[in-house]
């Protein structure tokens, strides 16, 4: 990368289709140094009469050899969530085009409880701008969710489960898993918690995917963080146990496999049977599945799920924030 602090003549030129948009460079926020220039602020209206403003801050990164990274951050005025759209290529002007061609507000999903902002990245495939989700964050109700998929074919999407500073929460680790295969039980951390949901392979159907599966993800939290532990229960009792069922599934799996190697001894299958080799290399074929896994299957006793008698997710200030000991 060409570190070469920029000229005054090239910021010129490389700004000049920017200031015919209406764009101003912001002398004070932008580094030289850096090969970063930024532009002042921009206010853009509300889609409807009760909607939110934007805040919207252009930055365009120079590198080496006429390369270039537009970036657009989106400030919701309600939240303060941010939402950015980021494009490379060798035109700046081109690349102020395709950005201007997104709907700003079309990166924020409101509902009853919640506000997502979508973080995309604009590829070029085939002479056609596809924008490709980088981060989802959801703002629910003194918590924050975010999401943000694997940059691997075929790997889920990470989830991380937050706090909003000063909350505090006590919420079970089936919490999200309820919702069906696809999502994983919450692990507790130092600062929240973690989880995995898997999302479609291939893109565009991976960050449609993802995006969907954050927006429901964003309802089931707000729904369930404005009722009480205990309804929880009632209402998903039978997906609760769902989730204990899948998570004894390898340990019964392991189980029914060594139970029934004594089995063999009395099978009479001939050398050459199909069954046979299948059978006598089923002990390895499942070790090679195990660890073929997005992640390491866990051998346990679930615990079954249990009636939360708290009369609130969240906990006092001086009591320690926990999950609880659920599938």
């Amino acid at each position: 990368m060409d570190r070469q602090p920029l000229t005054h003549h090239e910021i010129l030129s490389l700004v000049a289709p920017f200031t015919r948009a209406g764009r101003h460079v912001d002398l004070a926020a932008s580094d030289r140094g850096e090969r970063k220039i930024v532009f002042r602020p921009r206010e853009i209206a509300a889609a409807s009469p009760s909607g939110p403003a934007l805040r919207e801050v252009l930055r365009l990164e120079c590198y080496a050899r006429g390369r270039f990274r537009l970036v657009r951050t989106l400030t919701d005025a309600a939240t303060g969530l941010e939402a950015n759209l980021r494009i490379d290529g060798s035109d700046p002007a081109a690349l102020l085009t395709a950005v201007d061609a997104v709907d700003p507000h079309g990166h924020f999903r409101r509902g009853a409880g919640y506000t997502i902002a979508f973080s995309h990245d604009l590829e070029t495939v085939r002479g056609h701008e596809r924008r490709v989700l980088a981060l989802g964050e959801a703002r629910v109700d003194g918590l924050t969710l975010l999401l943000r998929p694997s940059n691997v074919a075929g790997m889920p999407a990470d989830l991380e489960l937050a706090p909003c500073p000063g909350e505090r929460f006590e919420l079970p680790d089936d919490l999200l898993a309820v919702l069906g295969w696809a999502w994983r039980r919450l692990v507790p951390r130092h600062d929240g918690w973690r989880s995995l949901v898997k999302v479609a392979r291939f893109e565009p159907a991976r960050s449609r995917d993802a995006e969907a599966k954050l927006v429901r993800a964003a309802e089931h939290l707000a729904r369930t963080l404005a009722e009480p532990p205990a309804r929880f229960h009632d209402r998903l009792l039978r997906a609760r146990w769902g989730v204990t069922l899948r998570r004894a599934l390898p340990l019964v799996i392991g189980v029914g496999v060594l139970a029934a190697s004594p089995l063999l001894l009395y099978l009479e299958l001939s050398p050459d049977s199909m069954w046979r080799m299948v059978i006598f290399n089923a002990p390895p074929l499942l070790m090679v599945a195990f660890f073929s896994l997005h992640e390491m299957p866990r051998f346990e006793i679930p615990p079954p799920p249990r009636r939360p008698t708290a009369p609130s997710w969240r906990v006092g200030a001086g009591e320690p924030a926990v999950a609880l000991q659920a599938p």
